[in-house]
């Protein structure tokens, strides 16, 4: 025994034996180095970026796949360990071995990325950061000041495009929801001219012009008759002449159903009737019950190309209207009213309140109203498998809270339809957001696409 033990001593103290042993040893310091940072470096399962033009950042919320449901972590991780690393327009989340520190930027051989996003703005790395919160990773990157973006206000949310106002653009019309042809075609010639409506406010801002009465001093938008073989273009909807339209195409709809209307205007509104598809019974627009001649169409109903014979998929790249959903009609017109009454809080009702419809948020059979108030209007966000940024409104919403008598409110009549899908629209955007920040001042935090 003690020989075989005296020979494995002379072995150790051998040249070649000791150099085998560091070799064995740095091979089981490397499987515990490998083990350790795949035990650090997390999966990052879903991200989201919002970029604010107004204050000039992106705020990116980034999922691990160490972050319960719940919204608690199942292990503590070291944020230190990670880089903010940025090559325009390519933004990189890396991982630098802790011992190569600071200057682990410039050995790329041990960097590894675990998560990355595209921007449109140049960011400054030196003002920007990544703070470990308890349900998910905040990173915030600072829009160096010279690359800050010009706001465009409100008008800039305009999706009036040169399209919609060109006349071969109007040469199929079709019901969104069946693909029936509503407008005559070519062969009736039916649109030879398109012109656009006047803002909404445009009355209002009358004596800033600088210029003496003129002949359309007292033409008020919503007074405007279709005219045959015209398209005149709004900013939600296009107005029409019923003799442009196929015969028994439409029917008439509910007459104790309010279209859209804002609470002023609940009464002016009242004489426009629902038009629906005689095919598939969905609501296209409406109609003027005092001049019948005169139809609405609303743009995210319908759909219009320059192909009268076209397929359903053909149709639904070439629509002019494909951008416009309940979203960016609701967006247009809170916008609308924010631009020209300078009012942000609103309170959403359904057209069936007085029918006792129940309330989509309380259950409540009394009146459906939904409290919303814009929080954001320059603010685009972009999912981690996103291609684009989507411009949207920020916003808070909830059932309807008691308010103060200083914070005016402007009530919005919503079809029943319309109103339902909004209020699923809004608790669906709210899931995108970390538990933790998907509440504000006892309201919920949610997005509309503009």
């Amino acid at each position: 025994m003690k020989n075989a033990e005296r020979h494995a001593f002379d072995v150790l103290k051998a040249p070649e034996s000791t150099d085998t042993l560091a070799r064995r040893m740095q091979k089981l310091q490397v499987v515990s180095d490998s083990t350790h940072e795949k035990n650090v470096i997390p999966t990052i399962v879903d991200s989201l970026v919002e970029y604010h033009a107004n204050i000039g950042c992106y705020q990116c919320y980034l999922f691990l796949d160490c972050h319960e449901q719940a919204g608690t972590r199942k292990e503590m991780l070291d944020v230190t360990h990670f880089r903010i690393v940025a090559k325009f327009p390519r933004i990189n989340l890396a991982y630098m071995p802790q011992k190569h520190g600071a200057h682990a930027v410039d050995q790329q051989e041990d960097v590894k990325v675990v998560w990355w996003t595209d921007i449109e703005r140049n960011v400054d790395i030196a003002q920007s950061f990544l703070e470990d919160k308890n349900d998910h990773w905040y990173m915030r990157l600072a829009v160096r000041p010279s690359d800050m973006q010009l706001l465009g206000g409100f008008s800039s949310f305009t999706q009036v495009s040169y399209k919609e106002l060109r006349p071969k653009y109007y040469a199929s019309v079709r019901c969104r929801g069946c693909n029936t042809q509503l407008l005559q075609g070519q062969e009736g010639n039916s649109i030879v001219k398109v012109l656009p409506l006047p803002s909404a406010n445009w009355m209002d801002m009358f004596d800033f012009w600088g210029v003496g009465i003129g002949a359309f001093e007292h033409i008020p938008r919503d007074t405007i008759q279709a005219q045959q073989h015209r398209v005149l273009v709004g900013e939600s909807y296009v107005l029409l002449h019923a003799s442009d339209f196929v015969a028994k195409a439409t029917v008439r709809g509910c007459d104790n159903e309010v279209a859209f209307a804002f609470e002023d205007d609940a009464v002016e509104e009242h004489d426009w009737v629902p038009l629906m598809c005689a095919a598939c019974s969905k609501r296209v627009g409406s109609y003027n019950i005092e001049q019948p001649d005169t139809i609405r169409l609303d743009k995210h109903l319908i759909s219009a190309c320059n192909i009268l014979d076209i397929s359903t998929e053909q149709e639904d790249a070439e629509n002019i209207y494909a951008n416009y959903t309940n979203d960016s009609i609701l967006s247009a017109k809170l916008l609308e009213l924010a631009d020209s009454d300078g009012k942000f809080r609103f309170v959403l009702t359904s057209s069936c309140a007085d029918r006792g419809c129940p309330d989509s948020l309380t259950n409540d059979t009394s009146k459906p109203r939904l409290q919303l108030q814009l929080l954001g209007w320059e603010t685009m966000i972009k999912r981690q498998h996103a291609t684009k940024y989507s411009r949207v409104l920020k916003v808070l919403y909830g059932p309807r809270q008691p308010m103060h008598e200083l914070l005016s409110s402007h009530q919005l009549i919503l079809p029943p339809a319309f109103f339902t899908a909004i209020i699923e629209r809004l608790r669906i955007s709210s899931t995108m957001l970390p538990l933790s920040l998907r509440t504000f001042n006892r309201l919920n935090i949610g997005y509309l696409y503009a």
